[in-house]
């Protein structure tokens, strides 16, 4: 069975893509997915490109772009040297951030068909707050 799972944080000002990902980056997340970054600029959503490494400014660049023109963009974070990640979906003029944490996910151990949401929002949340956060939702659904 698949699911349906989104943890989606909305913002009472617009923030830029580099304030987004700057913030996240101060808190211990990082751009890296197997020694790459990965992104989604493209209007449709769908073909993810990647950069090395030390390209984070271009790659920032290039997403900050597509935000203003196309209304979102994408990247994959992951946590500190974990391998544990998420895509960090920015839209809405820099108003919402959508995480669906599907890179080496952490499930409950208690019950394990179940994100487990505290883990990420212990390390999303300080690292957004001072962006104007107004609130957050979580969503784990069948799909």
């Amino acid at each position: 069975m698949s699911r349906y799972i989104d943890i989606a944080f909305e913002f009472n000002k617009a923030n830029s893509v580099s304030s987004i990902i700057g913030a996240l980056v101060g808190g211990g997340w990082r751009p890296d997915d197997d020694g790459r970054i990965k992104f989604l600029v493209e209007p449709d959503l769908f073909d993810w490109e990647d950069m090395p490494l030390d390209c984070d400014c271009a790659a920032i660049e290039k997403m900050e772009v597509a935000r203003i023109v196309n209304g979102s963009c994408a990247i994959i974070l992951t946590w500190e040297n974990t391998g544990i990640g998420a895509s960090f979906l920015i839209s809405s003029a820099g108003r919402q951030l959508s995480v669906d944490p599907r890179v080496d996910t952490v499930y409950r151990r208690d019950v394990d068909i179940y994100v487990d949401f505290e883990w990420y929002i212990s390390k999303i949340l300080p690292s957004v707050s001072g962006l104007g956060l107004s609130g957050y939702r979580i969503s784990d659904l069948p799909a």
